[in-house]
């Protein structure tokens, strides 16, 4: 995605393109949606969109789902992030959603849906992931208990997207 480079009295201000297109993401997806704003600090400031769709889908359609949106299937990089998305379920009376984790291309290896990268946090539910009866390569959240859960991807599942917003703007000097 391209920047938006604007000249301003000496200045170059760079907006991202991925904030108008997050309030797209609002707008365009937001039936049977719940909307979530959740501020994330990392090397840049961002804000991360979340939406809990309440319509079920399989895993596969729920993906599709959220690129048609401009975003993905949710990833979980800590358990700030974990708690924060299980308590929105869990407070809205959500018992499992579909997130982004995966190990659908090779058994064991849990990839996330957004740059096919590995898994690195994870915080799995007592006795998962068990690939029950050697059909199970998509991953929950669980509202209730907080934890993941191993599940057969043609499920149908209420499912959570995500969308990276950058919301600051960066100044340089010319």
């Amino acid at each position: 995605i391209q920047h938006i480079v604007w000249s301003i009295d000496g200045y170059k201000v760079k907006k991202m393109l991925k904030l108008i297109l997050g309030f797209a993401f609002i707008a365009i997806c937001s039936a049977s949606t719940i909307q979530l704003l959740r501020v994330r600090t990392t090397k840049s400031i961002k804000t991360s969109q979340y939406t809990i769709h309440r319509k079920a889908y399989t895993w596969t359609d729920a993906q599709k789902e959220c690129r048609r949106c401009g975003g993905y299937l949710a990833t979980i990089n800590d358990s700030a992030e974990h708690f924060y998305l299980a308590n929105e379920l869990q407070r809205r009376k959500i018992s499992t959603a579909w997130i982004g984790l995966n190990d659908r291309t090779k058994e064991g290896t849990y990839r996330w849906d957004r740059y096919n990268s590995l898994g690195g946090y994870k915080r799995w539910c007592k006795g998962q992931p068990n690939n029950w009866r050697n059909s199970q390569d998509c991953v929950m959240l669980t509202g209730n208990s907080k934890c993941l859960n191993d599940r057969a991807c043609l499920s149908r599942k209420f499912f959570i997207c995500e969308v990276n917003v950058y919301k600051t703007l960066s100044v340089q000097t010319v």
